[in-house]
């Protein structure tokens, strides 16, 4: 019986392991990508894209998505993988696809069997008024991949074509962005453009110009009067100054932010070693190693566990108060066998918190007595059981631990253990930091991002504030012999 168990454990580990792989192993890329823009004599132009993907891992559909911008109608829309068409149907069913539409964008989406293979398919679709038509020279100002895509391309090529051959002088063409990937040839009726490794951060924005005389004069009528050739060049030519002008300002703003960061740097460093030399620096107490295998004193458990833990107060320090009110004879404390079998039974034992008639002592301090009197109230409330009794996630016991919490803590400060003098340190350190900080933050969005270096290392000092509260002499001294006594008992 227990091995036929085994067995499905096993199988069921196996196939989660299988299927896991799977899921993380499969991926595609869309290493090639063509496009062919035919510009139409009635000022219409139809694109045609080739996309080839490559499939690792089992796939049945892929999208392609064109914003609603820069044309006012589509229409003829077609996908197809080589000469066979897909029907447009809104089936989801294997070779055919769907065209959804929102307020900004169509959204083309074909389905399809594929699997660890390289597949082309071809997107058609007409466009209108895509095109400025001016008295001579008309353009074609087109976005031909967005940033932002799904993926990465490694062979990039766009393919403009005129209704009709026209001389290489009425051919005018300029690459917006990535003004340096992409290479223009001239053909005899259009352009070619290609490019290698073009990025999916990278937009593809090409402007080309062309003689409107290539068009039906019946069919197309002049959109823009003052378009022309010298125009779109002066245009081009303020662009790329516009251009040159950001990219020196680029580089003035990033050497600025260099020089600012080191400086904020710099005083961020001063200032913490300044502050933590004055108010931090630990002092020197000889603590000899006999001494520091001998039990280090009478000190509360809880205080200590305050002190070792550098302030901060626990559920542990709960528990450790609970004991040692236990050990002076307020309550017992029982390990119990697990309960009876049933659904929510559990095969590891529970402790349970019994109190005992005993009166509290004068010298009990106030986090004591009101861990007594909470936990008296708790089992007559809820029962003797430990996890009940403490049941952290409830309302009214987390409301409970803040205020204990708080008690404990003005205790050990009254032991004064701590410097107060430090504080100083901590809060003068804390505000310069503070204030380097919003700098730092305010000149990433007015500056340049690299001004993030300063704010980190800003931040950084700002968290260090904590390091330069210290303990007094009697403190340190405590400190030592505990931490002393701890690894020690840990050898």
């Amino acid at each position: 019986m227990s091995s036929s168990i085994f067995v499905r454990v096993f199988s069921v580990v196996l196939l989660i392991v299988s299927f896991s792989h799977s899921v993380h192993a499969k991926e595609y890329s869309i290493p090639e990508l063509q496009i062919e823009v035919q510009i139409n004599n009635d000022g219409t132009i139809t694109i045609t894209e080739h996309r080839t993907y490559v499939f690792d891992g089992s796939y049945s559909w892929a999208n392609y998505r064109l914003p609603k911008s820069g044309y006012s109608a589509m229409r003829n829309i077609q996908v197809s993988e080589g000469d066979h068409s897909l029907i447009n149907l809104n089936t989801e069913e294997p070779e055919t696809f769907l065209v959804e539409e929102s307020d900004k964008a169509f959204n083309i989406k074909w389905f399809f069997d594929a699997e660890d293979e390289e597949r082309t398919f071809t997107i058609t679709y007409t466009l209108e008024n895509a095109l400025v038509f001016g008295p001579d020279w008309s353009e074609l100002f087109w976005t031909y991949a967005a940033s932002g895509r799904e993926k990465s391309t490694d062979d990039f090529e766009i393919l403009i074509r005129l209704p009709e051959m026209v001389p290489d002088s009425s051919l005018k063409s300029w690459v917006r962005e990535p003004a340096w990937d992409i290479s223009s040839n001239l053909l005899e009726n259009g352009f070619q453009f290609t490019g290698e490794n073009i990025s999916r951060k990278q937009v593809v924005i090409i402007r080309a110009i062309f003689p409107t005389s290539v068009f039906d004069e019946n069919m197309v009528q002049v959109t823009d009067p003052d378009f022309s050739m010298a125009l779109a060049e002066q245009q081009e030519t303020n662009f790329r100054e516009e251009q040159r002008l950001a990219a020196e300002d680029e580089q003035r703003r990033l050497a600025l932010a260099i020089e600012i960061s080191i400086i904020v740097a710099g005083i961020s460093i001063i200032v913490f070693i300044f502050f933590y030399r004055k108010y931090g620096s630990r002092h020197k107490i000889a603590l000899s190693v006999n001494e520091s295998i001998m039990l280090p004193g009478r000190e509360k458990p809880a205080t200590i566990g305050w002190l070792l833990m550098n302030r901060t107060v626990s559920h542990n320090l709960i528990m450790a108060t609970l004991l040692d009110l236990a050990r002076r004879g307020y309550f017992t404390i029982k390990e119990n066998e697990p309960e009876e079998e049933g659904w929510m039974s559990s095969d590891d034992p529970y402790f349970s918190v019994h109190p005992e008639e005993k009166s509290p002592e004068r010298n009990l301090t106030d986090y004591e007595l009101n861990l007594l009197n909470f936990v008296n109230e708790r089992i007559s409330e809820e029962g003797n059981k430990m996890e009940e009794i403490f049941a952290f996630g409830k309302s009214d016991v987390t409301k409970w631990f803040y205020a204990w919490k708080e008690k404990l803590t003005d205790h050990c400060k009254d032991q004064k253990w701590i410097d107060p003098e430090s504080y100083t340190g901590a809060y003068w350190n804390a505000g310069i930091q503070s204030i380097l900080l919003l700098a730092s933050v305010s000149a990433i969005f007015l500056l340049h991002p690299l001004m993030f270096l300063a704010m980190a290392i800003s931040f950084v000092g700002l968290i260090l504030s904590f390091v330069i509260i210290r303990r007094t002499p009697k403190g340190e001294e405590l400190y030592r012999r505990w931490s002393s006594y701890r690894k020690a008992l840990q050898n």
